[in-house]
């Protein structure tokens, strides 16, 4: 079962090493201490993995925000 929006945003307060509930999703990619190289390998298994959709690190790096990831999740065909 794809994961939702709001379970999305959780696991990546985890792989940002956040307290649960932190992202909100406005929130620049630039600005987050942790958004790096790792993270966005961590995002692409996530998406993989638990929505079965494949998101190329090019399609994240072109990504502002984390309602960005989002909406890419949703244009790859995960009903988020």
């Amino acid at each position: 079962m794809p994961m939702t929006s709001q379970n999305l945003l959780l696991e990546v307060d985890k792989i940002l090493g956040l307290r649960p509930g932190t992202l909100r999703g406005h929130e620049r990619l630039d600005e987050l201490e942790n958004w790096d190289s790792t993270a966005l390998i961590s995002f692409v298994a996530l998406a993989e993995g638990q929505n079965g959709v494949q998101i190329s690190p090019v399609q994240i790096v072109s990504c502002s925000t984390v309602d960005d990831l989002l909406r890419l999740a949703i244009m790859q065909g995960t009903p988020i």
